[in-house]
Formats: C-alpha cells, structure tokens, sequence
C-alpha cells in the first residue's frame, strides 16, 4: 500500500463538517439523567416548588375537631341562696293551699371548675388579611427559582464534563490510529528491504533496525489503547453510556461561542437580593394589622348531653413594641443586600474575565494547531523522497526510519495540539453560558 492511500485512509477519521453544542444534545441529556448529584438537586427543586406550593395554601381556610371533657372537685365556688329566697315564699303557699306541693329546697354553692364537663367543636380559621402571607409566598417562589438555577447551573458543568471527555476519548482513538498507520509504514518499509536483501542491495541488520522500530511502535500503540479504555470508563462514567455516538465535528473548533448568555450563580445573586427585599418589605410591615376570621360548630354540657351552639369571631392582631427587635432585623437584612451586591459585582467581574482568558486560550490553541498543517506536509514530502531513494538503494533505513519517526510524532503532536483547542473550546463555551440548559 503506498503512502498517499495510507494518509487517505488515516485522513478519513478527521474529516468533519461543522460542529454547533446541540450536536452534545443526546450525550448531555442522557448524563443530566445518569448523575445522581443533579438528581438530588431536582429533588430540592422540588421540595422548594412544593413549599411554595404550600405558602399559596396559606391563604385559604383551616378546619379542625377538638374536644375537651373535664373532671373538676374543689377550687373556688358561688353561693346562690335560692333556698333562703324561695323557701318563705313556698311555706305561704303552702297554707294558702293547705298542702305540701311547695316542698323546701337548700341553698345552691356551684363551683366555677366544671365537672363532667364536655366541650366538642369543629373549629375553621380563614386569614382575612395578613401581609405576611403575600411576602411568604413571594420569598418562597424567589427560593424555588434560585434552587431551579441552581439545578441550571450543575446542569452546565455537566454539560462541559461531558465535551471535554468526548474530545478526549477522540483524541485517545486517533492516536491508536497514526500509530496503526504508521506501522502500516513500516510494514510497507519490511517488504521493501526483504526484497532488497534477497536482491543483495540491503544488509539483513536494515531487516532488524525496522522490526524492533515495529515493535517499540505497538508498544506504544499498546499504551494508546489502554488511555482508550480509561477515557471510555470516564466517558461511562459521565454519562452511563459505553456505546459513544460520533459527531460530526469539524478540524478545528470555531471561536465564536454562539449565543452568550448570563451565567446563571449570577441569576442566583439577583435572586437572593430579591428574597432580602422581601425580608426588608417583612419588617416594615410590624405595624401592620393581621385580621383573621373563625367559626365554631359544636356541642357542650354536663353528663353529656347535647346542647349545640355556633360562634363566629373576628379577631386582629396589631403589633405595638418589640424593643426595636423587627428594626435592628430590617438593618441586617439592608446590610446582607449590599454585601451580596458587592459580591456580585466581584463574581461578574470573574466571569468577564474568565470569558477574555478562555477566549485567548482558545485562539491560541488555535493557532498552535494550524501551525502543523504546514510541518507535517514538510515531513510527508520528505518521507516521500527519502522512502523513493531508499528503494534505489541511495538511502539508508536509518534516514527512512528517522523520517518515519518524524511523521510519527509530528501527527501525535498535532492530534495533543487539537485535542487542547476542542478542550479550550468546552471551556469558553462553559464560560459564556452559550451552551443551551433546559
């Protein structure tokens, strides 16, 4: 096989024709399914959008059973004399009739603790006006929206853990391949000088010189397979798959990230000023009134009768002195707002700047990479030459061993130097939030 068809061959694993991040889309998604610390993190979504959930329900009525039997002896106690009021009045009549039908009765002491006393009711409570019901229900849903990016923004590192291991396992399978080419070379290179040694024109130790080039170069093709393995047991682990799907990528990446957008620990901090504007909202609403609105339904008597009864309520509730308790608070929060405020400005300054150098890296690594289109076309027309004058017999097969060496190397330091741009550009992409997060 010569030479152009074996660079063909090889030549046949780089060729792409554009790359956009949604290629990644099936990768992605089947990782943000497979990591269990992203699911976890769903869960606390949740849990936030069901204490929301319960801050809305708030507004609405509560109804409750209680019931309340008492036993009671002794304590404090009322004489009624209804004995000393009545009893003169029934001896009257009495003589009047002539007859016993007005019999005498004793004076009454009723105690004040009631004794087989029961109480049962169903009692319902309807918040007519509470200002802090709104503010709950708004802080809550400041809440679920921070935990939501924060899922967002995991779901981004993900995403980024995932390119990054793809171009590395693709930079691990084709240096198997220059290598694997490249004994394909020195195949062609063992036939060449056995037929010059049965010519007479090539010494049997040029024969040894290439089979021991043959042998250092699978040992090296040996450790190129076993970095196949360990990127494919990361790639696995990153996205519970072992069965990698080709994208169709093109040389190089391109430095125009697409779309950039605001991280999201950024959205995270205007979420949690937001939610200590509330808080400050809170306390000033301390004078505010709480009105409120209950009914009970029940039934209460002695030795468990039956006496229904119905009690409708309006209660408010206003708060008057606290020591100050609800300002030094509303203080606290002011001073946690424009901390956070600083810290945002800090954080966004870090990402502007994370996005200038990771952009820089990438045009660099690059341009590092275009720089071998050019060497390893001088190494292929040399190994060209030197492999013709070999067959003449006018070169030795230290010379065409060195040119294959070169060749070698110069294709597995182009495949490091591509494998370095594809990952500054998981990096930039990361950094511009461009990559799109559902």
């Amino acid at each position: 096989m010569s030479f152009k068809k074996i660079l063909l061959s090889s030549c046949l694993l780089m060729f792409w024709s554009g790359i956009k991040s949604q290629d990644f889309t099936t990768m992605v998604a089947k990782a943000w399914g497979h990591n269990q610390q992203l699911k976890a993190k769903e869960f606390q979504l949740e849990s936030a959008n069901l204490q929301l959930q319960e801050a809305k329900s708030m507004y609405g009525p509560t109804a409750s059973f209680g019931v309340q039997y008492t036993l009671a002896a002794g304590g404090r106690s009322i004489q009624l004399p209804v004995g000393d009021l009545l009893n003169p009045v029934y001896s009257t009549l009495n003589s009047i009739t002539q007859s016993n039908q007005f019999p005498t009765i004793q004076n009454v002491e009723e105690q004040f603790l009631p004794n087989n006393f029961y109480d049962a009711r169903f009692r319902i409570n309807q918040p007519i006006y509470y200002p802090d019901l709104a503010i709950n229900k708004k802080i809550k849903k400041e809440s679920a929206e921070q935990k939501n990016l924060e899922v967002l923004a995991f779901k981004r590192l993900i995403a980024k853990e995932v390119m990054s291991s793809y171009f590395i396992l693709e930079s691990a399978n084709r240096a198997v391949e220059i290598y694997r080419a490249n004994d394909t070379l020195l195949t062609e290179a063992k036939r060449v000088t056995q037929s010059m040694i049965k010519n007479g024109i090539a010494l049997p130790s040029a024969l040894a010189r290439i089979e021991t080039q043959q042998s250092l170069l699978y040992s090296t093709t040996l450790e190129a397979e076993g970095n196949i393995r360990n990127a494919l047991s990361y790639f696995e682990f990153i996205t519970g798959e072992n069965d990698v799907q080709k994208l169709n990528l093109p040389e190089l990446p391109d430095p125009n990230a697409g779309n950039i957008q605001v991280r999201e620990e950024i959205l995270q901090i205007d979420k949690g000023q937001s939610m200590l504007a509330l808080a400050i909202q809170k306390e000033e609403s301390f004078y505010l009134p709480r009105i409120g609105a209950q009914l009970d339904l029940g039934s209460q008597d002695f030795n468990f009768g039956f006496q229904p009864y119905a009690l409708f309520g309006i209660n408010a509730e206003i708060n008057l002195f606290d020591n100050k308790r609800h300002q030094h608070r509303k203080s606290s929060y002011q001073a946690e707002s424009i901390a956070l405020g600083k810290q945002k400005e800090y954080v966004f300054d870090q990402f502007e700047l994370q996005k200038t150098i990771t952009l820089q890296n990438l045009e660099t690594a690059i341009l590092q990479a275009k720089t071998f289109e050019a060497r390893m076309n001088a190494v292929k027309k040399l190994y060209n030459e030197i492999f013709t004058k070999y067959k003449e017999g006018s070169a030795n097969y230290l010379e065409l061993l060195d040119a294959q060496t070169q060749i070698t190397q110069i294709q597995i330091q182009y495949n490091l130097a591509r494998q370095n741009a594809w990952l500054k550009w998981a990096d930039y992409v990361y950094s511009t939030a461009s990559y799109p997060i559902f």
